[in-house]
């Protein structure tokens, strides 16, 4: 084994292990986003069902029930998705003793190679389910804007009539 061979096997290593560290801080992030989008999502339900019962109660016109029951629902809907991005799911590690197990005859370079690969696997595993959250975002947040612009549309609705 060359000093070559080691130096690049432990810079690959390296790079993997700071890839990690920042898949877990995003993943930190992403929840905390959610947390948000989902109070946000929480506290617009009630102010939009008061606002309806107050329109509601001012005007008797029935038309407007129909956008602001629309908006109740898109913004549960929203809340749905955000408790359901929330659940528990399995964020990837290294199977510590498996890789031990498997190269502890080999070489220092093999290992920390060997080591590399299976950690960027799961790196990409965890960048992938990150993703799929901040999916899981945009979407809650499509809802929430629908919400609003069908209550905004039950307001113009009672200013025409």
């Amino acid at each position: 084994m060359s000093d070559e061979e080691l130096k690049k096997a432990q810079f690959f290593f390296d790079f993997v292990a700071k890839a990690d560290h920042v898949t877990k801080q995003s993943n930190e992030r992403v929840l905390k986003k959610i947390s948000g989008v989902l109070t946000l999502a929480s506290t617009l339900v009630p102010a939009v069902f008061g606002l309806g019962y107050f329109v509601l109660l001012q005007t008797k016109q029935q038309v407007t029930v129909i956008p602001i029951f629309l908006s109740l629902i898109l913004l549960l809907l929203a809340i749905v998705r955000g408790i359901f991005l929330l659940k528990p799911t399995r964020f990837f590690d290294v199977d510590v003793l498996k890789l031990i197990e498997k190269y502890k005859a080999e070489p220092l370079s093999v290992i920390i190679n060997k080591s590399a690969v299976s950690w960027a696997d799961i790196v990409n595993d965890n960048q992938t389910l990150i993703n799929s959250r901040e999916k899981g975002i945009n979407q809650m947040l499509i809802l929430i804007t629908l919400g609003l612009i069908l209550l905004a549309v039950a307001f113009l609705t009672i200013v025409i009539h």
